[in-house]
Order: C-alpha cells, then sequence, then structure tokens
C-alpha cells in the first residue's frame, strides 16, 4: 500500500510504503507525478490519541451495565475520528460500578487484541474530587471522597493494571500522599473539578501531579476574577492542560489564553466526548443532545459533556491560534504520549501504520480525509 502526501514535520511530498501494520518505508520526493510542487495536498500525520472520552451511543464506561461488546463497538468507533489510542475515561460513581467498568474494559482487551492495542489506558475522573456545586459538575457529590490508596489498589487490580491517568482535586485530604504513590507506581495524576487553593497546587504538583484535566471547566460559574484555581493552573508551568476545543466549552478569547500561557508543549486536546455521543440531537432523559453538538442538562444550557471528536477541536483551535499542521497536532500526538511517558508517535519506518490524512479546505479549517489504524483505512465520522 502506498500513500502519498507532505509529511507533517517536513511538509515536504513524501511516500509511504505501508505493510500489515507496519510503515515498512518513507521515501522524500521532490514533486508531484506532474513535476509540479504539491503546496496544496494532504497533510499525513501519525493518528490522534484521546486521553478523555467517555463512552458512546447512550453507553458509558462508567455504567454499571457496561458490556464487553459496547466497549469494543465504542473503542472502534474511535478510528472513524481520527483516533488510533485512547484513553476510556470513567467518571465518579459508586466502587462497584467502577469495578465493574474496569474489569468489562479488560476483558474487553483480552478478548479482541486490536481493542487492546488502542486502548493506551484508563483514565479515572473520580472519585477523589470536590463535591462543591459547580466544582463537581455532573459527578455525584454522595460518591466523592478522600484519596484512598487500597481502594485504588482495587481499582488497579480490576483495570488489570491498566489505570494510567487519574484526575483529582488536591485540597482533599491525603492527596499529597496519594500523588506520590501514584506517580511512583507510573501513574500519571491530573488535578481537576478542583477549588484548590495556591498552597494545595503546589503541593500537588511538587508531589508529582502534571496535568490540568479540562481546564476552565469543571468549576464553579461564579469565581473570584483572581486568583481563582484557573489561573493559579494556568501560571503553573509545571502542568500540561487539556482544553476541551468544541466551540462550546471554552470562548475563543480563554482558549487563545490559556494555550498562550502554556505554550503548544504543554498543550492536550481532548474530546470529553459524553456517553450520548453519536446520537441524533434531543431528549434523553434528565439529558439534552444540543443540535451545536454539546450534551447539557434537559432544559439548562448547563454542560454535561461533547459529541464532537478531535477534528473539531484541531478546527477551533487552528482558527483561533493558527499552527497548521505543527505544533497544532502536537497537542493530539506527541503531547500526550509524552504525559503518559510513551514514545512519540512518528511517521517512519518501522513505525506502526497508524495515521491521518489532513487537508485544509477553501475556507481554510482542516478537515480529516482519512485515517490508517494498523493499516487498515477507516473515513471520518462525527
Amino acid at each position: 500500500m502506498i500513500v502519498r502526501g507532505r509529511d507533517w514535520t517536513s511538509r515536504r511530498l513524501v511516500e509511504l510504503e505501508i505493510e500489515g501494520p507496519t510503515i515498512q518505508r518513507v521515501v522524500p520526493l521532490d514533486s508531484d507525478a506532474s513535476g509540479a510542487p504539491d503546496e496544496d495536498g494532504p497533510i499525513l500525520a501519525p493518528a490522534f490519541w484521546d486521553i478523555q472520552t467517555n463512552g458512546r451511543w447512550g453507553w458509558s464506561f462508567s455504567s454499571p451495565d457496561l458490556t464487553v461488546d459496547q466497549v469494543i463497538e465504542i473503542v472502534r468507533a474511535q478510528r472513524g475520528l481520527g483516533v488510533a489510542r485512547l484513553c476510556p475515561t470513567l467518571i465518579t460513581a459508586p466502587p462497584e460500578a467502577t469495578i465493574h467498568g474496569l474489569e468489562t474494559i479488560a476483558q474487553a482487551c483480552a478478548q479482541a487484541p486490536d481493542v487492546d492495542r488502542m486502548i493506551v489506558g484508563i483514565h479515572l475522573e473520580g472519585p477523589f474530587l470536590s463535591e462543591l456545586p459547580g466544582y463537581r459538575g455532573t459527578h455525584p457529590a454522595e460518591c466523592m471522597r478522600d484519596p484512598d490508596w487500597s481502594l485504588f489498589e482495587r481499582f488497579q487490580a480490576a483495570s488489570g493494571g491498566r489505570v494510567v491517568l487519574m484526575t483529582l482535586a488536591p485540597e482533599r485530604a491525603g492527596s499529597a500522599e496519594f500523588i506520590r504513590r501514584a506517580v511512583g507506581a507510573g501513574v500519571a495524576i491530573a488535578l481537576g473539578h478542583t477549588a484548590a487553593d495556591e498552597e494545595a497546587i503546589r503541593w500537588a504538583v511538587e508531589a508529582g501531579a502534571s496535568l490540568s484535566t479540562h481546564l476552565g471547566n469543571g468549576i464553579a460559574a461564579d469565581l473570584p476574577r483572581h486568583p481563582n484555581p484557573i489561573w493559579r493552573q494556568a501560571a503553573e508551568d509545571r502542568l500540561s492542560a487539556s482544553l476541551i476545543a468544541d466551540g462550546h466549552h471554552l470562548d475563543a478569547s480563554t482558549l487563545r489564553v490559556l494555550v498562550r500561557a502554556k505554550g503548544w508543549s504543554r498543550v492536550i486536546l481532548v474530546s470529553d466526548a459524553g456517553w450520548l455521543a453519536g446520537l441524533p440531537p434531543g431528549n434523553y432523559g434528565a439529558w439534552d443532545v444540543d443540535p451545536a453538538g454539546k450534551i447539557v442538562l434537559a432544559g439548562t444550557p448547563s454542560l454535561a459533556g461533547s459529541t464532537q471528536g478531535l477534528a473539531t477541536g484541531l478546527r477551533v483551535l487552528d482558527a483561533i491560534e493558527p499552527a497548521f499542521p505543527r505544533p497544532l497536532l502536537d497537542a493530539v500526538t506527541v503531547n500526550p504520549a509524552r504525559l503518559l511517558r510513551r514514545p512519540e508517535p512518528s511517521l517512519a519506518a518501522c513505525e506502526p501504520a497508524d495515521l491521518v490524512v489532513l487537508r485544509r479546505s477553501e475556507t481554510g479549517g482542516v478537515v480529516l480525509e482519512r485515517t490508517c489504524v494498523a493499516g487498515e483505512w477507516f473515513d471520518p465520522v462525527e
């Protein structure tokens, strides 16, 4: 299989030879078949990493009724969204429900090798979060608790050792010691759904926390102008930040400021796709899927998740802070891999054949044309 396009780093025309799930050769070319430089040709880049996605089609990774088949279908669906590696994300729930979700994901990995390959690890968003109104978002307050290492060990055992990222609120008692132990065990710690003051954030970072989860969201609507947890985390250079750039969770000015505060090497785009992603607009009990591409509490403007993929985030962010192809694409490839201490994805011989074909539309927006995962091609879906 031969694929031709412009390399995402050099922007030179290249030809990739793919055999099975692997890139065999990358050959630089001087021009297209007509002899003219292909300045407007497609960009070839590594496929995306999404470290925060919660489910699809009404199925949640946090559901006590989650099945192996549902996990397999949700994970495989990510290929149409440009994603080759992901972290299924479980939000706060009773421990039994969380353990069920973790065990079910582990069973899906054992049953389907392609799913096991795509899941880089599991993200636990809770239950060690703030129970305060506004800060907890849609997480159930009654299930919140202080960090508990023995409970985490139960979660990790249920997952088969797959928990690689955990979001917590550092103001909760015992957070610093928990962070030290988790980081020592190879788990990345993120701060989120938090009302932490400057001291709590500093202690968390010194203990090893390395990320702010969906910075600017999962926080009270009414805050002091300054200081507040958003600015404290934005100013902390030792924290990367995941951002939801779906056009709803962060307005353009805030998104631009956060990207500039962090710098491109510390920005990670996440979909935060909710369990209703992939379903048509309408009411789903306590939730509404808005035609604009967001999930809200029924009858309110309160956000409860996104329905958009990372391609939307790239388009939104590039329109606000143009940086295509790099460093924009680092936010969905190199940066999340680095956070999770994994090899940085690249297009090179002997690397996995996980790549996307991207192009600028006539109006200038970034468009996902095709995705290749393990040598198999998929058309885009939203």
